[in-house]
């Protein structure tokens, strides 16, 4: 049988979410049998032998709120596969990823102590193997990106962590077997991130996210041998290498605490700025809220660094990847810390003497669209903005979106209907009469998470208000674009709108006729 997790559509409407469960297929007929049923979502199944493991959560929770881990025991009734005792393991904390390797115990990837560490069953006060940042790819609530493996023939556990691959023995805590970094170093692989570990017999798969000037790199390390093989060339041809902006890492003052992000400086070798000038700048804002960014090679930020704009990339207050304390700062705050740290961001820039403090952008999707937006009309530092598919009505939101975050906004904003006053204060279509910027939009006809109106209304209201605007719908296009020619109008039509509204005139301008309105 395979074991998979099912999201059942069939019944789903405007009133009825669809029914996650977990199933068992029959390879040959293809009939499927519910095995678990009754939580709101699943994942991280796994199965030795009769034995089952599986992470769950409920509404109003995301998987980065609190999970629950279970186990239950296969057995065959009636030709059919199915659960018996199933039992509570965990709660309380999230819970990611869990394994059961072959001594019987069990691996989970957990929240604790604040970071996401491997916990071994049996100990419950301390971590299996303890590291002051993020193990695992911090986006483990999405399908595939396994933070870990265990080594099948061994009592090892591979780690992907931030910015280090280790090997552990899982029969002993805090045993750290090897670094497997160094095997990378040693061939010149200094890869920033290891994602997708995964481990078959002897040898450890992983994709590997390097600096700003190489490309993913999908490898594998022979435990055997402590050699590395590389699949694909990571390196960037000499002509385009050249003009690559190397970010720095900078840590902010910003609020009650620090913010975080990467500063992209203006680079491109066939050109300089005039004398006595400083760049414009772009403050780029990650979606989720609760999502991250990193310094792996981002061709749409080089875009900009190569066309004379300064970019810096933004981790505001509630990202992930710093940890558990630093996540939760966004509770009840979206829609404040993010706004606040953004205006840092572009104040400490200014001070530091490396932006022009009149040419300052703001660009994001989806939350980060959202931020864009109420950044703008609820603060004074950006002159220019543009949304991707960013939401302007967190109401509407809350009220029309897909199944995953449709309480997401319980712990970032608030309950509703008591908590309806806090949704009108932080929601720039409310407020769009405070806006003085110029600010653009831009959307996918299908989009299912947030859906046209968002954008639409917002952009009719800014056009209403005689300000800089425009807006684009891509048709066939969802949350995010992925047709070659909406990438290219999208950030071409931005870039243009940046050099109307700051007045001046690009050195390639794009090749697209875009309707801008009130310029």
């Amino acid at each position: 049988k395979i074991i998979v997790v099912r999201e059942d559509h069939r019944k789903a409407d405007k009133e009825h979410y669809c029914i996650n469960t977990i199933v068992a297929i029959d390879p040959t007929t293809g009939e499927q049998n519910i095995l678990i049923e009754g939580a709101d979502f699943y994942k991280s199944v796994a199965s030795r032998g009769n034995k089952l493991m599986y992470v769950s959560w409920d509404m109003p929770n995301m998987p980065w709120d609190t999970t629950s881990l279970s186990k239950a025991e296969l057995v065959m009734k009636d030709g059919k596969l199915v659960c018996e005792n199933i039992m509570l393991l965990q709660t309380g904390n999230s819970i990611l990823q869990a394994t059961i390797p072959r001594d019987d115990s069990y691996l989970y990837l957990c929240d604790r102590q604040g970071y996401y560490n491997v916990w071994k069953s049996g100990n419950d006060s301390n971590p299996h193997y303890e590291i002051e940042q993020e193990s695992g790819f911090p986006y483990g609530w999405i399908f595939g990106m396994p933070g870990y493996a265990f080594v099948e023939s061994k009592t090892q556990v591979v780690i992907g962590a931030k910015k280090n691959l280790l090997l552990v023995d899982y029969s002993s805590p805090q045993n750290l077997v090897q670094d497997l970094t160094d095997i990378c170093t040693q061939q010149n692989y200094k890869f920033q991130v290891f994602a997708n570990v995964l481990c078959h017999e002897s040898i450890v798969y992983f994709i590997g996210l390097g600096d700003a000037a190489h490309l993913p790199t999908l490898a594998h390390i022979d435990l055997n041998t402590a050699s590395l093989t590389v699949y694909n060339d990571n390196s960037l041809p000499q002509n385009l290498s050249r003009y690559i902006s190397h970010p720095e890492n900078i840590c902010f003052p910003s609020g009650d605490g620090k913010a975080y992000g990467f500063y992209y400086p203006p680079h491109n070798p066939d050109y300089e700025g005039k004398k006595g000038t400083k760049p414009p700048l772009l403050i780029k804002v990650h979606g989720g809220p609760t999502g991250m960014t990193d310094s792996s090679l981002n061709l749409k930020i080089q875009y900009f660094t190569s066309r004379g704009f300064a970019v810096f990339d933004l981790d505001y207050r509630g990202s992930s990847g710093y940890g558990r304390d630093f996540r939760r700062k966004l509770y009840k705050m979206w829609g404040v810390y993010d706004l606040d740290d953004a205006v840092n961001a572009a104040n400490y820039l200014v001070n530091e003497g490396l932006v022009d403090p009149e040419m300052l952008a703001v660009s994001g999707g989806s939350s980060g669209g959202y931020t864009t937006m109420a950044v703008l009309v609820f603060r004074n530092t950006f002159k220019a903005g543009v949304s991707y598919y960013g939401i302007s009505d967190l109401k509407l939101l809350a009220q029309d979106t897909h199944k995953f975050e449709a309480r997401y906004l319980d712990q970032m904003v608030g309950k509703l209907p008591e908590d309806e006053a806090i949704y009108n204060e932080r929601s720039p279509y409310e407020h769009v009469d405070k806006i003085t910027g110029a600010l653009g939009f831009l959307q996918g006809s299908d989009d299912k998470v947030v859906p046209p109106p968002q954008s639409r209304s917002m952009h009719g209201e800014v056009k209403t208000k005689g300000l800089p605007t425009y807006y684009i719908e891509f048709e066939g296009e969802g949350h995010g674009f992925v047709k070659e020619d909406s990438v290219k109008r999208a950030i071409y039509s931005e870039i243009l709108f940046y050099s109307k509204v700051f007045g001046f005139v690009l050195a390639d301008e794009p090749a697209y006729d875009i309707d801008f309105d009130n310029i």
